[in-house]
């Protein structure tokens, strides 16, 4: 487990950024936290370390999935609309399974899921308005 202390958004991008480096570009990390810990703003710099202009990175809230292309797919997905997690079996994420890296923000709605079991987890703890706790295990 790796443990972070980030001061800023700009500091949260450097640290998903610098693991996105780490990575075969086959993975997939569930990412947990409360509304406003900054789930999105670590994709952003998942992004930023895969190539990808983070700036095209938005909340896939109401879409459920956001696909960007850099050196290796991001599929970013965001599970906070769904109700029941039987719903995932709907959305056909097997299929994306190997063919980049998948980001999914509520990561605990996933966590039953087969393709869930040797998940990344990122943990996001919001301490103060700017400051964050970011645990990564592996």
């Amino acid at each position: 487990m790796n443990e972070f202390l980030s001061i800023s958004e700009e500091e949260t991008k450097r640290i998903a950024s610098q693991l996105a480096e780490q990575l075969n570009g086959d993975e997939v990390i569930l990412i947990y936290g409360s509304l406003a810990s900054g789930k999105t703003v670590f994709v952003k710099g998942l992004a930023r370390g895969l190539g990808i202009d983070e700036n095209l990175v938005s909340s896939p809230t109401f879409t459920i999935m956001n696909i960007y292309a850099g050196k290796s797919l991001l599929f970013h997905l965001d599970l906070y609309r769904l109700e029941d997690p039987g719903e995932m079996d709907f959305l056909g994420i097997e299929d994306f399974l190997g063919m980049g890296v998948l980001a999914v923000e509520w990561g605990e709605k996933a966590e039953k899921a087969p393709w869930a079991k040797n998940a990344i987890r990122v943990y996001l703890e919001q301490i103060s308005e700017k400051e964050r706790k970011i645990k990564v295990m592996f």
